[in-house]
């Protein structure tokens, strides 16, 4: 699809823009083995904006630290919006640069150079991280062959949409999980040029803006819309929720706004540079600032935040193409190398860190994590100058006839084999031929996912109490023992997924048990429910309460929830295990205290029943396995003493 542009269209400027990838730097020499007899394909020059890569750089850097310190970064995740952002200024700037100078929308060469760019690299990293998957085991396989169909079809996103993963998830993170933003990109890719094509001949650019701008806000409002406190992933991952980023973006190209990669080459004046300085100062401190604070299970993310962020981001990408202190500083050479390598890191990050962290022991995933990273910068590294450079100069074709030259030579002379040629090759069928087993026989669904499938029917299915009538006097203390609650006195649970996962125990020691959890919950949601409870008058006698899995446990507000919501009742308090979280420690000391401070709280130790005993949990070493389920139950009965 070519659209050629005429007439009035043809006479009227259209605002020149870079990609801001430097020239290959092996645009000049021979690349891989073998391909000294081939002639090299022709690549254009493109104007540089060296300060985009410093920004892809923070923008990865953002990422990385999220996955591997989410409670000291627990809004790194944002920096995927700034590659949204950037992605949508350059591909726009990309096209209207290319029908400045040819008068003409070549909308399949500019396919076909996103295929080369984006396909290549990523395929790499899914085929050896299906292999990978053989060799760690514990259940990273689980899912893998819609992982895998995702990635490929760059459908990721509605994939997870479609089977119900919560992008949050914790306990068994999908080793693809990450795709999904990849899959945002490429979808765009597919529409916008069209819709740039067809609206750059019907709008003026005024107007082009404003229907870009409108199109971005419709998009975050409809993010609110549908996000639900519970689970945000459909809101977070879909296309349409997501898609503003890359929109403000567009707007950006679109603008007049000044910048030094106009077709006309002019500078800004200095107040305009003082003036996009000062935008590009503020929109990086509110950028750190959300890093720093909001979590992505809040609600402000969802709630215009992340547009926020987005806005923000456009005022960085505009500060970073003008001759700006700014762009300076975010030009400076090691931010320059990581930027250009951004995108192997990114592929390549999260798969290793959830494949080091289910290897490692516990207690040393945080360090395992970090180190992951690290060799995630090396692989990108390998990535960037074997697959990466060649494909994007050469084309995937001609960089395969390349790399298969040396079969030819050593057809031809088979008194000289190459060893270490023969050797690559051969280590690659290998991989790929283990890679292409691990998909075949991957299981859907992991032990775990099975357990807390199960576990989340059984709560669903139990019957429901109905409500007390009023009464002004408080409830007194029961006589409750381990022979007897659950069966003559009646238990309220409430908790997170370690109580899911043990619900059918639970379930069947105490049949009067009403729970209430849910996979993903922390201690505020796992509050609010006991006080909803309250309110509503279903509390039973005797009161269990399971929290510190996901995250920090408020011990003041804890307090508050015995002493009033609770008071008169017997309380349980479950003592978390979640070895190698940062917030173990904190929130066991909370439950711990809370349980010796009053008489009628009683400490469920399942930490002291389990630790250590990792036969007794699922892969993560979290939850409970069918065995752990029965400890979780005795432990949860034998804090009321009598046994």
């Amino acid at each position: 699809m070519v659209l050629h542009l005429g007439g009035r269209e043809a006479s009227r400027p259209l605002e020149r823009a870079s990609e801001g990838l430097r020239r290959p730097e092996a645009a000049g020499r021979r690349t891989g083995t073998g391909g000294r007899n081939l002639p090299r394909r022709p690549t254009a020059r493109r104007p540089t904006a060296p300060g985009l890569d410093g920004l892809r750089a923070l923008a990865v850097v953002l990422v990385v630290a999220y996955h591997v310190a989410p409670s000291q970064m627990p809004g790194g995740y944002v920096g995927v919006d700034v590659f949204f952002v950037l992605s949508g200024f350059l591909i726009t700037a990309v096209l209207l640069e290319d029908a400045d100078r040819t008068r003409r929308f070549d909308l399949p060469s500019f396919w076909v150079r996103r295929v080369r760019r984006l396909v290549p690299a990523a395929t790499v990293m899914i085929v050896v991280v299906a292999a990978l998957t053989v060799l760690v085991g514990r259940d990273t396989a689980a899912g893998l062959r819609w992982q895998v169909l995702g990635g490929l079809t760059w459908s990721s996103n509605w994939f997870q949409v479609a089977q119900g993963q919560a992008y949050a998830e914790r306990g068994e993170p999908p080793v693809l999980n990450h795709l999904w933003s990849l899959g945002i990109e490429e979808q765009f890719y597919v529409v916008w040029p069209v819709v740039l094509a067809l609206g750059i001949l019907v709008l003026s650019r005024a107007r082009f803006v404003r229907a870009a701008t409108i199109l971005a806000v419709a998009s975050a409002v409809w993010m609110a819309v549908l996000y639900t406190p519970d689970d945000p992933t459909r809101a977070y991952v879909g296309t349409d929720t997501h898609v503003f980023g890359l929109l403000v973006g567009a707007a950006l190209a679109l603008s007049r706004a000044p910048h030094l990669l106009r077709s006309d080459r002019a500078s800004a004046t200095f107040e305009s540079r003082l003036g996009i300085t000062a935008c590009g100062v503020f929109g990086l401190a509110i950028l750190l600032a959300y890093a720093g604070t909001v979590s992505w299970s809040s609600a402000v993310p969802y709630t215009g935040g992340l547009l926020v962020v987005s806005v923000a981001s456009a005022a960085l990408v505009l500060s970073a193409v003008n001759r700006t202190p700014l762009a300076s500083a975010l030009a400076v050479a090691p931010l320059r190398w990581l930027g250009a390598r951004s995108y192997g890191i990114y592929l390549w990050h999260w798969p290793l860190i959830v494949l080091a962290t289910r290897v490692a022991p516990p207690e040393w995933s945080p360090l395992a994590g970090g180190l992951a990273a690290l060799v995630a910068v090396g692989v990108a590294a390998v990535s960037y100058r074997f697959v990466e450079m060649p494909m994007r100069s050469d084309g995937i074709a001609f960089t395969l006839r390349r790399w298969a030259a040396p079969a030819y030579r050593l057809a031809e002379d088979r008194r000289r084999p190459r060893r270490r040629w023969v050797l690559v090759t051969a280590t690659a069928g290998v991989v790929v031929a283990v890679a292409a087993g691990a998909v075949a026989t991957a299981p859907d669904r992991s032990p775990l996912q099975a357990s807390l499938s199960t576990g989340e029917r059984v709560l669903a299915e139990a019957p429901r109490p109905a409500a007390e009538k009023p009464s002004r006097t408080k409830p007194s203390a029961p006589a409750a023992t381990c022979r007897t609650v659950g069966r003559s006195v009646r238990v309220s649970a409430f908790g997170d997924s370690v109580l899911v996962a043990a619900a059918p125990q639970l379930v069947s020691a105490m049949p009067r048990l009403d729970a209430t959890a849910k996979v993903g919950w922390q201690y505020d949601d796992v509050a609010a429910a006991v006080r909803r409870a309250a309110s509503r008058g279903v509390l039973g006698p005797v009161v269990v309460i399971g929290t510190g899995t996901n995250g920090f446990v408020d011990r003041r507000d804890l307090e508050r929830l015995v002493t009033r919501r609770l008071a008169g009742r017997q309380v349980i308090l479950v003592a978390p295990y979640v070895p190698g979280r940062p917030w173990q420690r904190s929130a066991l000391s909370a439950v711990r205290r809370v349980a010796a401070d009053h008489r009628s709280v009683r400490l469920a130790d399942w930490h002291g029943a389990v630790a250590g005993r990792y036969s007794l949990l699922a892969s993560d070493r979290v939850h409970p396995n069918a065995r752990g389920a029965k400890v979780y139950t005795r432990t949860v009965r034998e804090a009321l003493g009598g046994c």
